[in-house]
């Protein structure tokens, strides 16, 4: 089973002004969000719930979905 970081991931930052602050998305798990002040702010939270969903994922001995894949995989199915 191949085991992905988090770097490997495409992740969206945006404005959100209903939100009064930066997003910040996986593209291809994209029930992980986050958000921050600044952009890098986003960008840092994100990865730490990546990495987050990527240990469920290998301790539930499921794989994650492959960068580019865009597969819908959503947080609440890590533990699954």
């Amino acid at each position: 089973m191949k085991r992905y970081q988090p770097k490997d991931y495409e992740i969206r930052i945006w404005w959100s002004e209903e939100d009064d602050a930066f997003l910040a998305q996986v593209v291809d798990m994209p029930g992980i969000m986050t958000h921050g002040d600044t952009p890098e702010d986003a960008a840092r939270e994100n990865f730490i719930a990546l990495q987050l969903a990527l240990d469920c994922l290998s301790e539930a001995g499921k794989e994650a979905p492959a960068p580019g894949s865009r597969s819908g995989y959503h947080a609440s199915s890590a533990g699954s």
